[in-house]
């Protein structure tokens, strides 16, 4: 059997995020359009296929974190003023959903990423929460979903949100619109995120867990994470014994050269 030959990407200077890889194994993408809150448009739907594919490709990347420039927002969904995702020129069961270009599980790509949340995360910013793996956010954030408010249907976001917090408080975030933000205790409270920082050792926190994540076997952790993630959809006795096919296949690749007696043992810490 021959070798798998790997695409090549480049270095291409993406226009609406910033991409970059650290020697610990760690990519960081920064949603770089503050003067836009960092609403995102087609053309960085583009981008982001892309970069999903560069990371899923590249064997020195294991964990990304995405977090996002400027100091009011996170991210506030699609940019309206851009005329937002649809496009009112074709028929309306033509649209994609934005998920398909922004989302790293949707396009298949199995590495753990780390959110990094501070100022507004409304709307279509969802799409990155919902499927990361760990989002942390500081002390200012503020998490809303305004669709009813224009009198738009609130359905992909929250719906991306089952599994992940209450459906109460889903609920309430996509009934109530702009007359009520989640703040950051709220957010820790309900299990939207895990952990409040300081804004100015968001970034700092989520790069240190995200190395730490990394100093794991790739293949085990892209394992855990598929195996989880689409477990997500099934019945909780059939995802036990689908699952169980995962470390099946996984334990031994992660594991061959790797003798359990010498991992060092971690300095662990309680939270």
């Amino acid at each position: 059997m021959g070798t798998l030959e790997r695409p090549a990407f480049g270095t291409p200077n993406y226009e609406t995020f910033i991409y970059e890889k650290s020697n610990d194994g760690v990519a960081t993408i920064t949603l770089n359009r503050p003067d836009r809150l960092n609403s995102f448009s087609r053309p960085m739907g583009v981008e982001f296929k892309h970069v999903w594919e560069r990371v899923k490709w590249d064997d020195d990347v294991k964990v990304v974190v995405l977090q996002a420039a400027g100091d009011r927002a996170f991210s506030t969904g699609a940019d309206v003023k851009e005329g937002g995702w649809a496009d009112p020129t074709i028929s309306p069961f033509d649209w994609d959903d934005p998920g398909e270009s922004l989302g790293p599980k949707q396009n298949k790509m199995w590495k753990p990423m780390i959110c990094a949340v501070h100022g507004m995360c409304a709307a279509g910013a969802f799409y990155w929460v919902n499927e990361a793996d760990i989002v942390i956010c500081s002390e200012d954030a503020q998490f809303f979903d305004p669709h009813v408010t224009f009198g738009m249907v609130a359905a992909v976001e929250p719906t991306g949100l089952l599994g992940r917090i209450p459906y109460a408080e889903i609920m309430r975030m996509a009934l109530l619109g702009n007359d009520e933000r989640i703040g950051a205790e709220t957010a820790l409270r309900i299990g939207l995120v895990s952990e409040i920082t300081t804004r100015q050792g968001l970034w700092p926190r989520a790069h240190e867990l995200a190395a730490i994540v990394a100093q794991k076997p790739l293949v085990a952790l892209q394992g855990t994470v598929k195996a989880v993630w689409e477990a997500r959809d099934l019945p909780p006795s059939i995802a036990t014994k689908m699952t169980l096919s995962y470390p099946q296949i996984g334990n031994r690749v992660a594991q061959e050269g790797l003798e359990r007696s010498t991992v060092p043992k971690a300095k662990w810490k309680l939270r």
